[in-house]
């Protein structure tokens, strides 16, 4: 697998909010992020697009590094989060597996889980493989 340091145009985006980085193997990738009053909706829950941008990211840089060496990248194309439980206080932790690894779709399912271990949000996360314009 290609480290992430390979991966060019890493996304701002991930650093603005402060995901954490923990796994992107496609067996077991796993990011967390802190809860912070900047990522609350109005009643003091994590925001619901924090949940949805957890699993966007990680499914997203996972499949990006699996990829890389083959000249391809990884885009979106499809999202489904379905919450169970709020997180409310310390850390929301996406763990993902990909289920199918095909040469031009991917498909991941996903939990989101809170500090203690409670299954916060399931997702399946449906990633498009298609060749880079520069070819690497």
């Amino acid at each position: 697998m290609e480290s992430e340091e390979s991966i060019k145009n890493r996304s701002n985006f991930d650093d603005y909010i402060g995901t954490e980085w923990i796994s992107l193997d496609p067996d077991d990738a796993r990011a967390r992020i802190e809860l912070r009053d900047e990522l609350r909706q109005p009643y003091g829950l994590m925001h619901g697009g924090v949940y949805s941008t957890l699993v966007e990211s990680l499914c997203s840089y996972a499949t990006a590094v699996a990829v890389y060496e083959e000249g391809n990248i990884a885009v979106g194309q499809s999202i489904e989060v379905s919450f169970v439980r709020p997180v409310t206080s310390g850390h929301a932790e996406v763990r993902a597996v990909a289920r199918h690894r095909g040469r031009t779709t991917w498909l991941w399912t996903v939990e989101i889980v809170d500090d203690d271990e409670r299954l916060c949000a399931l997702a399946k996360m449906t990633m498009a493989v298609r060749p880079s314009r520069d070819g690497k």
